[in-house]
């Protein structure tokens, strides 16, 4: 409780890095020792949070799965047309596609890309509950999201606004969320009731 509060806000910073790191674990469990190709997808690489997620991930793999190649589509700005054109750029018939990792968005996209390539990956990871992502994992054509509750992050953020102006004691600010491996069994229910279908 000693840090300052610009340090607490970056600390949202680690939540990312833990999640590229967690990534990284899931797909080296999944696709076992093998060489294999991994399709990675950002949105911007100037956007911090995926920036971050991309550095720990990679780090992660060199470290531990050095066997898995990063066949990389960045650029589409996690819009679908662009998304879609960047995955079909680095692809051919000869590539391999064995797993995804997108740190942003346009999951639909990219999906859609791999069809017309004729590729299914075994495990795909993506980031966020949005409905797209939600509809994907019911339909198993995403294996796992890794989420964060915005609504505890956005109390924690404001519990630490209000302890550094002395208006909250230090034991009442709430933690910052826990990166979540979310996956077709455990769609948090304040999230799959928005969207039913």
């Amino acid at each position: 409780t000693d840090i300052p509060l610009s340090g607490r806000i970056a600390y949202a910073g680690l939540d990312n890095r833990v999640a590229g790191a967690t990534a990284a674990y899931l797909l080296g469990l999944w696709l076992g020792p093998k060489p294999a190709n991994v399709l990675i997808t950002m949105s911007d690489e100037h956007f911090r949070g995926e920036e971050e997620r991309e550095i720990s991930f990679r780090r992660a793999l060199r470290k531990h799965h050095p066997q898995l190649k990063l066949i990389d589509a960045s650029g589409g700005q996690g819009l679908d047309l662009p998304t879609e054109e960047r995955v079909r750029s680095v692809l051919n018939d000869a590539t391999g596609i064995a797993a995804v990792y997108s740190m942003g968005g346009g999951n639909v996209a990219i999906l859609r890309a791999l069809e017309t390539h004729q590729k299914t990956p075994l495990l795909f990871i993506g980031h966020d509950l949005d409905r797209d992502n939600v509809q994907l994992l019911r339909e198993g054509r995403i294996q796992a999201i890794l989420h964060h509750d915005l609504r505890q992050d956005m109390r924690s953020a404001c519990h630490h606004v209000m302890h550094y102006h002395k208006l909250l004691p230090a034991s009442s600010v709430a933690p910052s969320s826990s990166v979540m491996v979310v996956t077709p069994e455990n769609i948090p229910d304040y999230i799959a009731s928005r969207f039913r279908d």
